[in-house]
């Protein structure tokens, strides 16, 4: 297997933990908003104590993908945000997998990226494990399917505008810092408006934080790698659905350490996820033969 599927499942495990993680945060603050500054504020800054070990050059030859890029960061951010306030996670992030065929559709337009039939049915599996991993339930309001399907499209250009990026050639330091820089310009004002000046911060809060902030810039930079190698960016996407496999470990190892607000399970989500675990890796395992 070529190491860049490697770095792919090496960084969906690390979103796994940031994942879990960005769950524990709930405790120490209920607006959303801050939260998603203050998660971005502290992975930017871990970001930028990194940039020694990269080459910037400035804006390079593609500003414009720079600010698409920024922008839908920073709206598939807040169309999360606006999922979440009307359904729970057991609808969200099933429906947001659909981000997989937004991108093959567009990478097979636009970079003639394309699979054999076999590839294209482990990604609907994988899409289908989702709904397992997260209980098997569907229902919400008509609002929060708006605001879920369009989430699917901004993080789907994330994925497009990042390797627009790379085949650009922005290099691996440059598509990360720019990826966490431009969405904190948007989202900063918002979530300082939101919370009024609060800012609710407390020694447990800024460890919760600095935790996250190391798994999601190292998952960052193991998944932009990834993108880099290989140049295919419908395989790393579905790739990347893996996290949630990975979320399950997370949860269950935080809970045995100690961390407050991890999600409690019971016996029939135990079950689903189980079951939707094994379609997953059997989804993935069959993406990976058949590509």
């Amino acid at each position: 297997m070529e190491l860049y599927l490697w770095a792919a499942l090496l960084g969906a495990l690390l979103q796994g933990f940031s994942f879990a993680m960005s769950r524990q945060l709930l405790v120490y603050s209920n607006n959303r908003f801050q939260i998603a500054f203050y998660s971005m504020l502290v992975t930017t800054l871990l970001a930028v104590a990194s940039l020694p070990f990269f080459n910037l050059r400035g804006l390079g030859n593609a500003p414009e993908l720079i600010a698409g890029f920024s922008l839908s960061v920073a709206a598939s951010q807040i169309l999360l945000m606006e999922a979440m306030k009307r359904a729970d996670a057991s609808f969200v992030v099933p429906m947001l997998g659909l981000k997989i065929f937004v991108v093959a559709l567009v990478s097979a337009l636009i970079w003639q990226e394309t699979y054999s039939g076999l590839v294209y049915v482990g990604a609907t599996g994988t899409l289908v494990s989702l709904y397992f991993l997260n209980d098997g339930q569907l229902k919400a309001p008509p609002a929060a399917l708006f605001f879920v399907i369009l989430g699917a499209c901004a993080f789907a250009c994330n994925d497009l505008f990042l390797m627009a990026m790379i085949r650009a050639d922005y290099n691996l330091g440059e598509v990360t810092i720019y990826s966490l820089l431009g969405p904190l310009l948007v989202l900063g004002p918002i979530g300082m408006w939101q919370t009024r000046g609060a800012f609710n911060m407390n020694w447990r809060y800024g460890r919760a934080l600095l935790l996250y902030g190391f798994f999601q810039i190292t998952s960052i930079l193991a998944l932009i790698w990834a993108f880099e190698a290989s140049r295919k960016v419908t395989l790393i996407t579905i790739v990347q659905n893996s996290r949630s496999i990975f979320a399950l470990l997370a949860v269950w190892l935080l809970a045995r350490l100690g961390f407050s607000g991890v999600e409690k399970l019971l016996g029939h989500q135990y079950r689903s996820r189980l079951l939707g675990a094994v379609i997953m890796l059997a989804s993935l395992t069959l993406v990976i033969f058949a590509r």
